[in-house]
């Protein structure tokens, strides 16, 4: 009997499931206005900050079947069109040099278009949403786009590409300037090779000593402040920040949390000292929570977003993302 060799060719979620994930599904959870300034850096569009957002839950059966959810694909109502947006993202490249990510991109997006297709007399189109892939490794081979070719045989050949952006190749003040600076926390991984380098070649005192001070330079001087700046520009709100910087908090724990010599050195001493807004968050979060209750049950009633606005003193843009939740629940 022949020994079967078929692989599949989407991954199943299990196995792309990282915390890099559930950190850009966490920051596309933001604010609309941060959400829409992000959509803005990153595809260079430029929608009004008031434009109307929905979150498009994609759910199918795999051949498995099992369920495949993505929830980086997002639409965007404005000046009288309709957008759609898929985001992913990607850490992997410098240790395997596999891009089927792509494959990913496509087959969700395939899923999606089928939602929206156009059927006419002799020809059914699928519009995909338009892609993005967010690479956070500062590798000089990383491409700035990734190719899926599809033989269709004599029907021709087409290529579906995905441009990428590469995170780490700005520096903060770039990417607050480029309306992405909701991807700070992931800026951390600036330090990742030379700090695994360092530990790789048996973690000399003096080298630890210096590594760690970088770091806590890069959290406090550069992340937090940065995330901070963001903030002050009207780009994001202050539930947003925190939020931001808690997510700061998360990734560090995840990639340097297990080395002694930094917690020696006090890094993570200093994050949390850094942090120590997160309890007065942590109130403004509680207050956020009881106002968010209110504002469902006011829309449930039928009362209008502005009105639930004005009643809650939340802004416009929560109660609008609020409804959105409420109406997909």
């Amino acid at each position: 009997m022949q020994e079967n060799t078929e692989i599949s060719t989407v991954p199943k979620r299990e196995e792309i499931s990282h915390i890099y994930d559930k950190i850009l599904k966490r920051i596309l959870m933001l604010s609309s206005i941060a959400v829409i300034n992000l959509i803005n850096g990153l595809f260079k569009t430029n929608f009004p900050l008031d434009s109307k957002m929905v979150y498009n839950w994609t759910e199918g059966i795999d051949d498995d079947l099992g369920k495949t959810i993505s929830d980086t694909i997002l639409t965007i109502h404005a000046n009288g069109e309709v957008y759609r947006f898929h985001i992913e993202i990607e850490s992997a490249y410098r240790h395997t040099n596999d891009f089927s990510i792509v494959l990913r991109v496509f087959d969700y997006g395939y899923r999606d278009a089928l939602k929206y297709r156009e059927t006419g007399r002799d020809k059914i189109k699928l519009k995909f949403p338009k892609p993005k892939i967010i690479l956070l490794d500062n590798n000089s081979n990383s491409p700035n786009e990734v190719t899926l070719e599809l033989d269709f045989g004599d029907s021709g050949t087409i290529n579906f590409t995905v441009p990428t952006v590469k995170v780490l190749d700005y520096n903060i003040d770039e990417l607050n300037a480029q309306r992405m600076g909701t991807l700070l926390p992931l800026y951390l991984l600036k330090l990742r090779q030379q700090i695994e380098k360092a530990v790789a070649q048996g973690k000399d005192e003096d080298v630890m000593r210096k590594n760690a001070q970088a770091l806590k330079d890069l959290i406090n001087d550069g992340i937090l402040k940065g995330i901070t700046e963001y903030e002050k520009a009207g780009n994001i709100d202050s539930y947003d920040a925190y939020v931001l910087a808690g997510l700061v908090k998360k990734l560090y724990n995840h990639l340097y949390g297990d080395i002694k010599e930094f917690e020696d050195e006090g890094v993570r001493s200093a994050l949390d000292d850094m942090l120590l807004v997160e309890y007065e968050a942590e109130i403004l979060a509680a207050r956020l929570n009881d106002k968010l209750e209110i504002a469902a049950n006011l829309l449930g009633m039928g009362m209008s977003p502005a009105d639930v606005a004005k009643a809650t003193q939340l802004p416009l843009s929560r109660v609008e993302k609020l409804q959105n939740e409420l109406v997909l629940a």
